[in-house]
């Protein structure tokens, strides 16, 4: 059996260097690898080495003594090689067999062994090649120098900053220098915030709010002051990227509750002005609070004393991101708590949504919910739905409606979506429109 082909793409995408993933750091590269080998063996697949061969793929060279360099320089040869190959195969649009699935497995894991100076050796091989056309080199030297500023970013950063037709890859430079940023903030702030001080005056350019976010990301995963801190020391000029980052790198309810702390007090001091950062940056909290379920969810929110506006930049993600069995919790959470005019329209996109995804559990809801104003904004959203692809069931449910403009409104609504290429579908929408009473 096969791998999936989209599953097949993706790793053509990375170990071949057609297309660099640009949403993906190595790190989650790793991960994605280590759940394709294990889907693999699932499968039936063997992912394993030759008997004899050692895990982490040491060339022939190298295990006869030919040296460190030389396994690069191999190694280097062999991908070349295999991106060529990998080229013309992208332009067949063929499928992967299972011996080609092995090869680019086996192409990653051989890679990612390689030590710092081993990459650099990688990355002047590919450099030096003129084989391979601009765009496969360019993605397998910005692999290679992802796969070294994972555990040393300063050294990657240092290639990445020499090589000037990189720097002026604005798609590459742009993953590569953020994600470099980042690891080494992790672990050295102050050394990461002097190179982007430095670099910031050759290049203004390339070193943007949005590369410096990756620096203050970094910096926020072991300490979320110093994360804040740093967006009021680089002078970011639109703060939004950098917040966000840091709140989405927040994993308990305990950084969660640090993170709102610290974003009162930024806002307290006028370093947010209209408040337009704070609010992206809460709605990248909301995926966490939905995550750890209801209960716990809403006793955070109590517990902090979210303010109005607080919980409104929170509530659309939260409703978005629920699982279904929650998700009417969460709707009368809206009701209960958010302002009469806000929680109508985030009550009536979040059914919307809902019934999109899972039509019957909405409606099962919805028919089970006690009367009042939050149902009725939950029939408005259904309606929407459902009147684009099932009129009939979409007008029932917008005659529960009072009687007045919002059910008009909503019976419009399925009026402009019942069929009208025949006769009788005409005559059938003239005697709706007529029967309540529409324009």
């Amino acid at each position: 059996m096969k791998i999936s082909i989209a599953i097949s793409i993706l790793i053509l995408l990375i170990a071949a260097a057609v297309g660099f993933n640009n949403r993906q750091t190595l790190s989650e590269i790793r991960v994605t690898h280590a759940k394709l080998v294990s889907e693999a063996a699932e499968l039936g697949i063997s992912t394993a080495s030759e008997p004899g061969e050692t895990k982490g793929f040491v060339t022939k060279l190298a295990r006869e003594g030919g040296g460190r360099a030389e396994e690069a320089k191999a190694t280097a040869r062999d991908m070349i090689a295999f991106a060529l190959e990998m080229e013309k195969f992208k332009q067949t649009g063929g499928e992967p067999d299972e011996a080609m699935q092995k090869r680019i497995t086996d192409f990653m894991d051989r890679m990612l062994s390689l030590d710092s100076s081993q990459l650099k050796i990688l990355v002047s091989e590919f450099r030096a090649s003129t084989e391979m056309d601009t765009e496969t080199r360019d993605g397998m030297i910005v692999f290679a120098i992802m796969s070294l500023a994972n555990d040393h970013p300063e050294e990657a950063l240092s290639i990445f900053i020499e090589s000037d037709d990189l720097v002026e890859n604005g798609m590459m430079s742009k993953h590569l220098l953020s994600g470099s940023l980042k690891n080494w903030a992790s672990t050295d702030p102050d050394a990461a915030l002097e190179w982007v001080r430095k670099n910031g005056k050759k290049h203004p350019d390339l070193i943007t709010d949005e590369i410096k976010s990756g620096l203050v990301q970094g910096a926020a995963i072991n300490d979320l002051e110093r994360g804040f801190a740093l967006v009021s020391e680089l002078g970011l000029e639109k703060p939004d990227s950098a917040l966000v980052a840091m709140a989405r790198g927040v994993k308990t309810p305990e950084e969660r509750t640090q993170f709102l702390e610290l974003l009162r007090k930024y806002s307290d001091d006028g370093k947010d002005e209209g408040g337009k950062s704070g609010s992206s940056s809460l709605t990248s909290l909301a995926d966490g609070i939905a995550k750890d379920g209801f209960e716990a969810g809403s006793k955070w929110m109590a517990d902090n004393n979210l303010t109005p506006s607080e919980m409104e930049a929170i509530a659309p993600t939260i409703g978005y991101s629920a699982k279904s069995s929650e998700k009417g919790q969460w709707i009368m959470w809206m009701g209960d708590n958010l302002g009469k005019g806000v929680s109508d329209q985030k009550i009536r996109n979040t059914v919307n949504n809902w019934t999109r995804t899972d039509y019957r559990a909405a409606g099962e809801w919805l028919a089970s919910t006690p009367e009042g104003p939050t149902k009725t904004a939950s029939v408005k959203g259904y309606v929407d739905a459902v009147a684009k692809y099932d009129p009939q069931t979409a007008a029932e449910w917008a005659l529960t409606l009072p009687a007045g403009e919002e059910r008009n409104s909503a019976l419009n609504k399925v009026l402009r979506n019942m069929p009208k290429e025949t006769t009788a579908e005409q005559e059938a929408r003239e005697s709706f429109k007529t029967r309540h009473g529409l324009d």
